[in-house]
């Protein structure tokens, strides 16, 4: 939820998963809506809203401000965070990398990055990652029946970003 701490409600639902805190600063995050909506993208309907790296005990935070503004636009709703965290040997950086491959498989799969995200990431490495378990965390799950997929307007703050990636 948009207002739950991170001490008190966010970190324990980490733990409850398995992660430490120390793990998240080299971890991958897919935000999504969980509800009856989702975003109507270029090229087809995805709950992802946003996918960052790294640090996501603070960047959650920082990401408080968008979320509120489609709170107060849409009402009630609950997100869903997707977490990875990479690891190769020797590649501290792997992070960086599987953002960015996460990113350019949502553009395949949707005509644009993420509403939230601002550009599109530069691949470090030639690692292959599993298509599966990445679509797993950005595309419509089996069973999933949303009413509504939305779309920023230009009159919106979203626009801007929304538009800013779309491979069209």
């Amino acid at each position: 939820m948009p207002t739950e701490t991170w001490r008190k409600v966010t970190l324990p639902k980490v733990f409850d998963v398995g992660l430490t805190e120390g793990e998240l600063s080299r971890s991958v995050y897919v935000i999504r809506l969980n509800g009856d909506f989702c975003v109507q993208y270029p090229t087809g309907q995805s709950p992802t809203l946003y996918i960052g790296e790294g640090r996501f005990n603070q960047r959650i935070g920082a990401h408080r401000q968008w979320v509120k503004e489609l709170k107060d636009l849409v009402g009630e709703f609950t997100f869903q965070v997707c977490i990875v965290v990479p690891r190769v040997r020797n590649s501290p950086n792997t992070y960086k990398d599987t953002e960015a491959a996460v990113i350019e498989r949502f553009a395949w799969h949707f005509g644009s990055a993420p509403m939230w995200n601002k550009q599109f990431e530069r691949r470090r490495n030639d690692y292959e990652y599993n298509a599966r378990q990445i679509d797993r965390a950005i595309c419509k799950r089996s069973g999933t029946k949303y009413k509504w997929a939305v779309a920023p307007m230009p009159s919106s703050g979203f626009y801007r970003n929304f538009m800013r990636t779309h491979c069209e």
